[in-house]
């Protein structure tokens, strides 16, 4: 205690110098925090954007499909009877918000003069407004159960066919005994899932017209909605157990397994965040030895004499690292409050960030201010103000006593 009382006056007396110290351990700590907040949101951000605008949760297939569904998509659906059984299912599950069937194939879309290739994808669009929150409407209206024809187009095929709301356009594909067949569809509205890509080949209709177009009651896929993503291994684990128990030949992926563009982002912004915190480290350590030698220069005297009247070595470096200790327990508290505010203060801002590549939305800038977050960079602060001041305590401590009395 009297170690710590005697690093606080000394903290207190040298004020320029504490105040500098304490910049750089906020500075860090600020960084780092206001960094890691805004991966955090963007991570999410991308996470529930996939999930509430194309993969949903969990899938559910017919056994088999992942593995052979690309080659022959028509052996793999799941038929009209076991459709109705597992919806039933999975709906009796607390975890599970809702449960919608999808039907996906591709096709010909045509306006008479041009014609492109898309992927279509038949859905009930009473849930399908629920899962697919995250899918902006850009033109027209949104689809309903009696649109029987309507059609939703992906905002860059609804703009390279040149197409206008209630545009008559002619869909064709193979259908699931292998003819050819072709229906008229109506185009009530453009939409964006938010990734380029998929809306330059993108359309939706109602599953019931679909299921005509391909001559089939099956569909290709159930789409399972949590309430929560963190339930989804949880309920993945149940469905397994439940699908065996009812000896029903059905297979299950997650988001977490589908989304590998999410996967391949995070990646790379860890890296990214990795580079950054050793970049601060190193602006961080350099900036708190050097205030920390000029403090053992400044005070060679003080210390001579601490050591003339039988302070030891290991008392000298304890007290110098008494006081980083202190800084650094100021400075991180000061640099996680200050995080606080600015992050609330840059989130509040709704400030948008420029279109992501491959991507066709915008989105504001938030910055989480997890708990996790904070305390694992407040403790950084405080570790790295105490390493920082251990070269210049042993510094400090072996000097020569009688040289340290002698300095002017």
């Amino acid at each position: 205690m009297l170690r710590l009382k005697l690093a606080l006056l000394n903290v207190l007396r040298n004020g320029r110098r504490s105040f500098i110290t304490l910049l750089a351990i906020q500075f860090g700590v600020i960084s780092l925090i206001l960094m890691g907040g805004f991966f955090a949101s963007m991570y999410e951000g991308m996470r529930e954007g996939v999930i509430r605008s194309q993969l949903g949760h969990i899938q559910i297939y017919q056994q088999g499909f992942n593995q052979f569904g690309s080659q022959q998509p028509e052996e793999y659906l799941i038929d009209a009877e076991v459709l109705q059984k597992v919806t039933k299912l999975v709906e009796e599950l607390e975890q599970v918000e809702l449960v919608t069937p999808r039907l996906n194939f591709t096709g010909l879309l045509t306006d008479g003069s041009r014609s492109l290739a898309v992927v279509v994808e038949g859905i009930n669009p009473e849930k399908e407004a629920l899962l697919s929150s995250a899918v902006k409407l850009t033109a027209g209206e949104d689809l309903f159960e009696e649109d029987t024809d309507g059609a939703l187009i992906g905002d860059g095929l609804f703009k390279s066919l040149n197409l206008s709301v209630g545009a008559s356009l002619t869909l064709m594909a193979t259908t699931a005994d292998g003819s050819f067949d072709a229906r008229d569809v109506t185009a009530i509205g453009a939409i964006s899932t938010g990734t380029r890509e998929v809306d330059n080949r993108f359309m939706r209709m109602n599953l019931q017209h679909a299921q005509e177009l391909m001559y089939t009651e099956g569909v290709t896929r159930l789409v399972v909605l949590l309430n929560d993503t963190k339930h989804t291994d949880e309920v993945m684990a149940l469905l397994s157990e439940v699908f065996q128990e009812q000896g029903l030949a059905l297979e299950l992926r997650s988001w977490n397994d589908l989304a590998d563009y999410y996967h391949e982002v995070v990646n790379l912004f860890d890296g990214i965040f990795f580079v950054v915190q050793i970049i601060v480290l190193a602006i961080v350590l350099l900036g708190i030895v050097n205030t920390m030698v000029m403090a053992v220069m400044e005070r060679t005297q003080e210390i001579g004499t601490i050591r003339a009247i039988g302070g030891t070595r290991g008392e000298v470096m304890g007290l110098f690292i008494s006081e980083a200790f202190i800084l650094g327990l100021i400075g991180s508290v000061l640099g996680v409050i200050f995080s606080i505010l600015l992050a609330q203060g840059i989130t509040a801002a709704s400030i948008m960030m420029p279109t992501p590549p491959g991507s066709s939305q915008n989105y504001p800038i938030r910055i989480f201010t997890e708990a996790d977050l904070l305390w694992k960079n407040g403790l950084f602060g405080l570790l790295i103000a105490v390493i920082s001041s251990i070269y210049p305590a042993v510094k400090a401590s072996r000097m020569v006593i009688t040289k340290a009395l002698r300095f002017a």
